[in-house]
């Protein structure tokens, strides 16, 4: 009785101890098994290959860690100016630069060459037409 008691205390500090995986890394999809999955000559499936498993977690751990580090893109700002049409066309130009030499530090479309002012490139390229 002693020896059951203490076969499942050193149990229940061995698996207290062992370091969890989050749960989301531990989702497989059908096609993850599929891909893992070991065959004997005849064809038949012999379970899976438990390498091949892990290295599927990981890849998941990985690409979890990757959305959480991602920032999205800023959101359009509907009070946002419109390209000049004589900003290239009303589609704004790739870069500016300031009179101290400095550049901005985001990338946008900007409205002058030479301390321009971020502004929303339109699309559309208006010509003259032919009369």
């Amino acid at each position: 009785m002693k020896r059951r008691a203490l076969a499942a205390a050193t149990l229940a500090a061995a698996l207290a101890a062992m370091p969890t995986a989050p749960v989301q890394a531990q989702a497989l999809s059908s096609g993850d098994y599929a891909q893992c999955t070991v065959y004997d000559r005849e064809g038949r499936s012999r379970g899976f290959d438990s390498v091949c498993l892990e290295r599927k977690r990981a890849q998941i751990a990985r690409f979890q860690s990757q959305q959480r580090a991602y920032s999205p893109p800023v959101a359009f700002n509907p009070g946002s100016v419109s390209c000049p049409l004589w900003a290239n066309g009303g589609r704004g130009f790739s870069y500016t630069e300031y009179s101290d030499g400095s550049t901005p530090p985001f990338a946008a479309a900007f409205d002058s060459v030479t301390n321009g002012r971020p502004c929303m490139p339109s699309p559309n390229i208006q010509l003259g037409g032919v009369p």
